[in-house]
């Protein structure tokens, strides 16, 4: 099966999955925690992780899969999933989370899909072919002066307050959306300019980083080097103001 098709069997799983999703959304049937009570796992976490992961091993069964509740069969040829980045913003009935994603080969992401189940965006990615949002192909934002520009992040205790404060006389407004796949496909398409992750997972990212490479933006960590699927820190942004958000950083950190 070429990358293509792989494409399509990524977008119909996501959509399939992302429908599911919203008869829980906003009050799920069980919420537990994780590593602490900022943690969160629900029951629909779990169910559709497993609608995901028995679609690949049915038309994949040799490629391995790495996801976020528990499933680490790496490979060089594997699937990454986060089956819902945002976990928070979903058990509060927020509507900023996503289903991602992405067949890696070699740790390389090739394909990337990242779904909003409920706005009903889709945005997709082949490696070397460019990035869309349904249908639409999509290109990071022209903006070059920190002053004209929209910043997103995650929450980051010792860090988040430190950066706001650094940056709140820099730009025009920073945002907090609870999910870095979600805050990279919208700097994808021109909507944000940036986002900071201090902290992230090769499920948070495996997507995101296809998808704004393919529409023209950069990735790094936050010291600026090269950042792959299993870097521990990330800036997403147009790349006009990348540096300019790295050297921030450095003031605070």
């Amino acid at each position: 099966m070429d990358l293509m098709e792989r494409l399509d069997f990524t977008i119909k799983i996501a959509k399939k999955v992302g429908n599911i999703l919203l008869s829980e959304w906003g009050n799920p049937a069980s919420v537990s925690q994780k590593s602490s009570f900022q943690d969160l796992l629900t029951d629909m976490d779990k169910k559709s992780q497993s609608i995901i992961v028995e679609a690949i091993k049915k038309a994949f069964p040799e490629d391995g899969i790495l996801s976020e509740e528990g499933i680490n069969e790496k490979k060089e040829k594997m699937w990454i999933i986060d089956p819902i980045d945002g976990t928070v913003n979903y058990a509060f009935g927020l509507p900023s989370f996503s289903v991602s994603i992405s067949y890696v080969v070699e740790n390389e992401p090739t394909v990337g899909v990242i779904h909003l189940p409920v706005i009903g965006e889709t945005y997709y990615a082949v490696k070397d072919m460019g990035s869309y949002k349904d249908g639409e192909k999509i290109k990071v934002s022209n903006r070059s002066n920190l002053k004209q520009t929209v910043g997103l992040m995650g929450f980051f205790r010792g860090f988040t307050g430190k950066f706001i404060s650094e940056m709140e006389d820099k730009v025009i407004r920073i945002r907090m959306l609870g999910s870095i796949a979600v805050g990279a496909a919208y700097i994808a398409a021109g909507k944000a300019d940036f986002y900071i992750a201090k902290r992230a997972n090769p499920w948070d990212v495996a997507a995101a980083v296809l998808i704004l490479k393919e529409a023209g933006g950069k990735v790094t960590d936050i010291d600026g080097k090269s950042a792959g699927i299993y870097s521990n820190s990330y800036v997403f942004s147009n790349g006009r103001i990348h540096q300019d958000i790295i050297n921030q950083i450095k003031n605070i950190i």
